[in-house]
């Protein structure tokens, strides 16, 4: 198994009302190409994200440190045969990403707490990615600590690579680790039905019809992190 993906880039997040959003959604659509795998549908997003035994992670990122890490398993859909482990490092204004294609029972080995096939499988160029996630993960007593789950809707332009999401009902469990379960149970609302999260992400700058659709002079950009927002009834720090 090779990486799946390797990306870096801006990325930059504002937390809207609800009308708000689908008002700018709506203007969007009509310059806009819709994500180039479900074009304009809304489609699931799923994630399993780890955290080590002292949730640094979840710290480092209320504290504001500049350069942080989230580690997580991605699906799209409960029936997924495969799913994507992710490294996201935060890196001043970038984000740097690098995954893995996992199988089905590789992410249900994790979610178990058991990681030990990074280091004994095969895979090909990602293995020292491989490598170095089993290393944080053992080291750091890495644990599931919940599971997000929400809407999403894109647009996607060629140019710079710039990619447009609309994020709703996000929801989180904290005590149910099953990612593939068709209705996780024990989910409840991580944000309101009142926002959406608008996320605008590019490489080297934002095309000028973009930006002038977006008008992102009349927003007020958010250090907003769902992981944090799907963690704050489970730690009473939050």
């Amino acid at each position: 198994m090779d990486i799946a993906a390797e990306v870096s880039r801006v990325e930059r997040k504002f937390v809207l009302k609800r009308g708000v959003a689908e008002s700018l959604y709506g203007k969007l659509r009509k310059i806009l190409p819709g994500d180039e795998f479900q074009g304009y549908k809304p489609y699931l997003v799923r994630s399993l994200y780890f955290d080590s035994y002292f949730d640094d992670d979840y710290f480092d990122k209320l504290d504001g440190i500049r350069d942080r890490k989230k580690i997580r398993i991605r699906i799209y859909s409960p029936e997924d045969q495969k799913a994507k482990l992710e490294l996201k490092q935060k890196q001043g204004e970038n984000q740097h990403k690098v995954s893995l294609s996992i199988s089905r029972e590789q992410a249900i080995r994790m979610a178990g707490g058991d990681y030990r096939f990074l280091c004994e499988e095969d895979f090909g160029a990602g293995q020292d990615l491989a490598m170095e996630l089993y290393y944080i993960m053992t080291k750091e007593l890495y644990r599931p600590r919940c599971i997000i789950n929400y809407q999403r809707r894109a647009f996607a332009v060629p140019v710079n690579s710039i990619r447009i999401t609309f994020d709703s009902h996000i929801e989180t469990s904290e005590g149910n680790f099953d990612l593939f379960s068709p209705l996780p149970s024990l989910c409840y609302p991580a944000d309101t039905e009142t926002q959406l999260v608008l996320e605008v992400k590019y490489n080297h700058f934002l095309l000028s019809y973009v930006k002038d659709a977006l008008q992102l002079q009349d927003m007020t950009e958010e250090s907003f992190s769902k992981y944090v927002a799907g963690r704050r009834y489970g730690l009473d720090d939050a």
